[in-house]
C-alpha cells in the first residue's frame, strides 16, 4: 500500500494546527473526514480551500445528541482522531480520549491544545500571538540571527518585540502532530493498541528554536575563518536584493562568474585554487564585494549563481515565487479548481513520497459528503451485525511479517507485544550536514531508531553542531569516497532501514549514497533526500541554505520588506520544519513498508518548508491578488496584524492582545474607550483605534492590563525574555540543559513525552562526532588491527585521533 492508504482519520480541528495536521495525513494517503461546526460551515473562511482540501466533510452540531451519536459512529470506525480544542472541551462533549478509546482501543487520539491541561496557562485564550509571546517567539530586532537585517532594517522601536506573520507555533504543532500519529500507528502494528497524543503548541515551539536556543551570541554566529563576507544580503543595481552564503568556497566561484576573481587574486584578496582569502584584507574585500553586487541587477546574479551552482538567490516576493516555473514543476505550489473560488494557486504537498498517494484534490464544501458517509456507516454496521467482520479500526491496518522490509527492523511480529518506542529495532544512517538533515535523523532517534551519524573526517566539512542535533545517535568519521570507506558505508547501508542525506544530487552520486546505488544494495531501504529546491524542476540542481530558500520563496521579503530590508525569522525555522517533514516522510514510508510496500525514495525541500510556513497567507492572497484588503498580510506593521491583534506598550513593558471584532465593545468597556464609529477601524494596526488603545494601555503596567483582559476571556500575555521562556519550558519538560564546551550549562530544545504509551525520549549527547567509531566498526566485524590500518590510511578517524572542531555551540 502507498503511504497511509486505508487509514481513517476524523478531523475535528479548527483554525490551523488541527486541520493542517489532518491535511498532512490526508496527503500521505489517509481517508480524512473533516467535521465542521455549523458556524464554520456557514462561513468557511479564506484558508479553508487549503486546510480542508483532500478531505471529505460532514457538518455536525456536537451540542445535539443525534449529531454526537453520528460523531461517535465515525470515531468508532476510525484509526485516528485529530482535535485542537482547549483541554476539557472534547470531554464535555463526550468525545474525550477516555470515552472514545474505551469503544475503540486501536484509536490514535491526537490533541493539539495551545497549553497543556496541567499547565497554569491552560485557561488562557490560546491565540497564536498569545502562545508565541509566552515562549519568546517574537523577539526584538537586536536578537534576530540575521546579521544584515539587524543592521539595515528600520523599525520604530528596536527594543520592541517584532511581530512576524508566520504562524510558527501552529505550524510546528501540525508537523509534530502528524509525525507522532504515524509513529503511534507504527507502534500499533506491534501492540495492537492505539494511544493518546497531546502536543501543546506552546511546548512544541521548542522545535522552532532549532540551534539558536543554545547560541546567545547574536552578532553573526555564522561568522568564522572560512567566511569571506559578514553580510548575507546585498542590494543590487535595480534596487533588488540577493541572499548568499558567505563561505569563501562559494563566494570565489561567484567572483569568477562575474569576471573579477583573477583581478582580486592579483590584489592578494583571494586564492582561487585554494578557495581561500586574506584575513588581513577581508574588510576591503567585503566593501569591494558590496560594490560589485551593486553593479548588476538581482536577476543577473540569480542566473549566474544558478549556472555556477552556488547558493545565491534573488529575494522574491511571495507572488513572484508562486509564478516561477520551478515552484510549479517542483510541486511546491499547485493549482486546484476550487468549487467556490475557481482555479487557486496554493502550496503543494509539503513532502515527497516515491510511492505517491493520489494527488491533492480540491476541497469539498461543508456537509457535501454526508450522504456517502452515513451510507458507509450503515453498510459497515450491517456487516458487523451479520458477523462478517469487525467494524472498528482501520480497513488496511493489520499485523505484518515484514515482507519487503529490510535491515534490523525487518522482523515485525503480527501478535501483540509491548514496545517502549515506536522505532525500537529500526536503524537509520545520517549522512547529512548543517541542520535540516541532522534534524530529520534526530527525530527518528527521538522515537527510538538506532541512528548512526556518518561524517567526513576533513574538519572543514565536518558537522560541528552537536547539541540537540545529534542526541541519541552514534557517530563515526569516514571518507566515503575512498574504496575502503565506500565499502564500509555499503555494509552499513545493507543493514539499515532508512538513510537520511541533504547533499545535492551530484554529491550523493559522488559519495555513492544516491537512491539508485543504495536501493541496489538494499531494496527495502527508505532513502530520504532533504534538498534546497526539490527533486524536480529547473532549480533542482541548485545549492541553497535556509537563507537562500526563504529569499527565493518570498518568506524573508514577507517579514522584512516593509522595514526597508528583508529579514529571516528570529530563529531558523525553515531548517527545522524541513527536517521534520523529512522525518514524517520516512515514518510514512516505514509504515507502508510494514504493510507490504518495499523501499522507496522520500524527502522534503527547503522551498517546500518555506512555502508550508506561508501557506495560510498564500491561499488568502490567492483569493485577493490585488492586495485590496482581504489578504491577512496587507496592513501588518511591526506590532501586529490589526488593532485587535498586536503588541501594545504598558507603562513598563510590552504585552500582546488578541481579540476579534465581536469582542470590541467589551474591550472598549474594559479600557475606557468610546465605541468607534468606524466598523472597519480594527483592521489597521496603525490606525485611529490602535492609537486610542495604545494611549490607554500606556497609563498602567502591562501585567494590570493582561489581568483585566484575560479575566474577561480575551487573549493577552506579557512579553517575556528568552531566559524566562527557557525556564517555563524547562518546567514543562521540553527544554533540557547540558554542559557546554566551556563549562557552562547550555539550554537545548528537547521533546515532550507527548505519547501516552510510547513517548519519545531525549537521547544522550554523543560527544565529538566520531566518538562511537570503534563500537560501530566492531558491529561490522572489523578487528582492532584492521581499524588502525584504516585510520593510518586516512579512511576513518578513531576516537583517539579526532580532528579539532570549531564548535558553534
Amino acid at each position: 500500500m502507498a503511504g497511509l492508504a486505508g487509514v481513517r482519520v476524523v478531523d475535528f480541528g479548527h483554525q490551523i494546527a488541527g486541520p493542517v495536521a489532518a491535511l498532512l495525513l490526508a496527503e500521505a494517503g489517509a481517508d480524512v473526514v473533516h467535521v465542521d461546526a455549523p458556524d464554520a460551515a456557514r462561513a468557511p473562511g479564506p484558508i479553508d480551500p487549503y486546510v480542508n482540501r483532500s478531505k471529505r466533510r460532514i457538518t455536525l452540531d456536537l451540542r445535539h445528541a443525534a449529531d454526537r451519536a453520528t460523531a461517535h459512529d465515525l470515531v468508532a470506525r476510525a484509526d485516528v482522531l485529530v482535535e485542537n480544542f482547549r483541554p476539557g472541551v472534547m470531554d464535555r462533549l463526550g468525545l474525550g480520549p477516555g470515552a472514545v478509546r474505551a469503544a475503540n482501543e486501536r484509536l490514535v487520539y491526537l490533541s493539539l491544545p495551545g497549553f497543556a491541561g496541567d499547565d497554569p496557562k491552560a485557561p488562557l485564550a490560546a491565540w497564536e500571538g498569545v502562545i508565541q509571546t509566552a515562549v519568546a517567539g517574537y523577539r526584538p530586532l537586536s536578537e534576530h540571527w540575521d546579521p544584515s537585517g539587524r543592521k539595515k532594517a528600520t523599525v520604530a522601536d528596536p527594543t520592541a518585540p517584532l511581530f512576524t506573520p508566520i504562524t510558527t507555533a501552529s505550524n510546528f504543532g501540525a508537523l509534530m502532530g502528524a509525525v507522532s500519529v504515524v509513529m503511534a500507528l507504527i507502534a500499533r502494528e506491534r501492540t495492537g493498541r492505539g494511544q493518546q497524543i497531546q502536543i501543546p503548541l506552546a511546548e512544541v515551539f521548542t522545535e522552532a528554536y532549532s540551534t539558536m536556543l543554545g547560541m546567545r551570541v547574536y552578532e553573526n554566529p555564522l561568522m568564522g575563518d572560512s567566511h569571506l563576507l559578514s553580510d548575507l544580503t546585498y542590494r543590487c543595481s535595480d534596487g533588488g536584493l540577493i541572499d548568499l552564503s558567505p563561505y569563501s568556497k562559494f563566494v570565489i566561484p561567484l567572483l569568477a562568474a562575474a569576471g573579477v576573481a583573477e583581478e582580486w587574486e592579483r590584489q592578494g584578496l583571494v586564492d582561487i585554487a585554494g578557495r581561500g582569502f586574506s584575513m588581513e584584507h577581508r574588510d576591503r574585500a567585503m566593501e569591494m564585494f558590496a560594490e560589485l553586487v551593486r553593479s548588476r541587477p538581482a536577476a543577473w546574479w540569480d542566473e549566474v549563481a544558478a549556472a555556477a551552482e552556488m547558493p545565491v538567490s534573488m529575494v522574491r516576493t511571495p507572488a513572484q515565487w508562486v509564478a516561477t516555473d520551478h515552484a510549479r514543476e517542483s510541486g511546491a505550489v499547485l493549482t486546484l479548481d476550487d468549487p467556490v473560488a475557481g482555479p487557486l494557486v496554493m502550496p503543494g504537498r509539503s513532502f515527497d513520497l516515491g510511492l505517491e498517494p493520489p494527488p491533492p484534490r480540491p476541497r469539498h464544501l461543508p456537509d457535501s459528503d454526508r450522504e456517502d458517509l452515513l451510507a458507509e456507516m450503515l453498510t459497515e454496521l450491517r456487516t458487523e451485525l451479520r458477523g462478517l467482520g469487525p467494524a472498528t479500526g482501520s480497513r488496511g491496518s493489520h499485523g505484518s511479517d515484514g515482507s519487503g522490509a529490510a535491515g534490523s527492523g525487518a522482523a515485525r511480529p503480527g501478535g501483540r507485544r509491548s514496545v517502549d518506542l515506536p522505532l525500537e529495532g529500526y536503524t537509520a544512517l545520517d549522512v547529512s550536514q548543517a541542520v535540516a538533515g541532522p534534524t530529520a535523523a534526530r527525530v527518528l532517534a527521538d522515537f527510538g531508531a538506532d541512528v548512526v551519524k556518518v561524517g567526513n573526517p576533513v574538519p572543514a566539512v565536518t558537522d560541528g553542531i552537536v547539541g540537540q542535533l545529534h542526541r541519541g545517535k552514534r557517530t563515526i568519521l569516514m571518507d566515503a569516497r575512498s574504496s575502503a570507506g565506500g565499502g564500509l558505508l555499503g555494509d552499513l547501508i545493507r543493514d539499515t532501514d532508512a538513510l537520511v542525506t541533504n547533499f545535492t544530487w551530484k554529491s550523493q552520486a559522488r559519495y555513492g549514497i544516491d537512491y539508485e546505488r543504495t536501493s541496489g544494495i538494499n531494496p527495502g531501504l527508505v532513502h530520504c533526500s532533504i534538498t534546497a529546491y526539490g527533486r524536480r524542476g529547473p532549480w533542482a540542481h541548485r545549492r541553497g541554505y535556509e537563507n537562500q530558500c526563504n529569499a527565493a520563496t518570498g518568506m524573508s521579503w514577507r517579514y522584512g520588506a516593509r522595514f526597508g530590508w528583508t529579514l529571516y525569522q528570529p530563529t531558523p525555522i525553515n531548517d527545522a520544519d524541513t527536517g521534520i517533514l523529512g522525518a514524517y516522510a520516512v515514518a510514512v514510508a516505514l509504515y507502508a513498508r510494514l504493510r507490504g510496500a518495499g523501499g522507496q525514495a522520500v524527502g522534503a525541500s527547503l522551498v517546500q518548508g518555506s512555502t508550508f510556513h506561508q501557506a495560510v497567507h498564500l491561499i488568502a492572497e490567492a483569493q485577493d491578488p490585488t492586495g485590496a484588503g482581504a489578504g491577512p498580510d496587507t496592513l501588518r506593521n511591526e506590532y501586529g496584524a490589526n488593532a485587535l491583534y498586536r503588541f501594545y506598550a504598558g507603562s513598563d513593558t510590552w504585552f500582546f492582545v488578541a481579540a476579534t471584532p465581536p469582542d470590541l465593545p467589551a474591550l472598549a468597556g474594559l479600557v475606557g474607550l468610546e465605541r468607534s464609529e468606524d466598523p472597519d477601524g480594527w483592521r489597521d494596526p496603525g490606525g485611529a483605534l490602535a492609537d486610542q488603545l495604545a494611549a490607554r494601555f500606556a497609563t498602567r503596567p502591562a501585567a494590570h492590563w493582561v489581568e483585566v483582559l484575560t479575566g474577561a476571556g480575551l487573549g493577552a500575555h506579557v512579553v517575556v525574555a528568552i531566559d524566562d521562556a527557557v525556564e517555563y519550558l524547562h518546567g514543562r519538560g521540553v527544554v533540557y540543559f547540558e554542559r557546554g564546551p566551556h563549562g557552562a550549562d547550555i539550554a537545548r530544545p528537547g521533546i515532550g513525552r507527548w505519547l501516552s504509551e510510547t513517548p519519545p525520549v531525549v537521547g544522550a549527547n554523543p560527544g565529538a562526532v566520531g566518538s562511537q567509531a570503534i563500537e560501530i566498526l566492531t558491529g561490522l566485524g572489523l578487528t582492532e588491527p584492521e581499524m588502525k590500518q584504516l585510520a593510518e590510511d586516512k579512511v576513518l578517524c578513531l576516537p583517539d585521533g579526532l580532528p579539532q572542531l570549531n564548535r558553534l555551540t
